[in-house]
């Protein structure tokens, strides 16, 4: 299955990294990207079936439950839509809606 990132998804992951860098250590870091190669990777084999957030969009909580990826899966795709960190305002979602 095919995994695609939208512009969203990448500027904020760049963003919630860059954050993590003065907070986190670089093992929680590499712990994080571990985290959503395996949640992607449960989603491509239907291995687990995440959380709802709207009609066809799903979340999923990675990075010891302190972001939130958003994403859609269609038969042969997986759209990575936005990351989220648990402490940001979540009206940043509204796009999503």
């Amino acid at each position: 299955m095919r995994i695609r990132y939208t512009k969203e998804a990448e500027e904020s992951l760049i963003e919630i990294a860059e954050f993590l860098y003065y907070r986190w250590t670089d093992k929680e870091i590499r712990d994080l990207y571990a985290e959503l190669e395996t949640v992607l990777e449960n989603v491509s084999q239907s291995l687990v079936v995440y959380e709802k957030f709207s009609e066809n969009i799903f979340q999923a909580l990675i990075g010891n439950r302190n972001v939130k990826l958003y994403f859609t899966v269609d038969s042969d795709e997986i759209l990575v839509l936005f990351f989220l960190n648990c402490r940001q305002n979540p009206d940043r979602l509204d796009f999503l809606k």
